[in-house]
């Protein structure tokens, strides 16, 4: 895998994490709105909660990812120089 795949990679994942984040907040903050339908997201709290940490250490281990190619990218630049 060359480096600018992974920094793709990661970066799309952060972008992914992100937005799975966002959803989770919205899920936790609609889940006690139940009497009116438009605001509900009919999921239970703690599920919702379960997807924000799971969301969260997806955001990490793409962020390292994109770390390591950044490294390894400046390392290499370095090296040509």
């Amino acid at each position: 895998m060359n480096v600018t795949s992974a920094l793709s990679s990661g970066l799309l994942g952060l972008n992914r994490g992100l937005d799975g984040v966002q959803k989770a907040a919205s899920d936790i903050a609609g889940s006690g709105k139940s009497d009116t339908p438009e605001q509900a997201t009919g999921k239970d709290v703690n599920q919702a909660l379960t997807e924000l940490v799971v969301e969260k250490n997806a955001v990490a281990a793409s962020a390292k990812v994109v770390q390591s190619a950044e490294e390894t990218l400046g390392t290499l630049i370095d090296t040509r120089a």
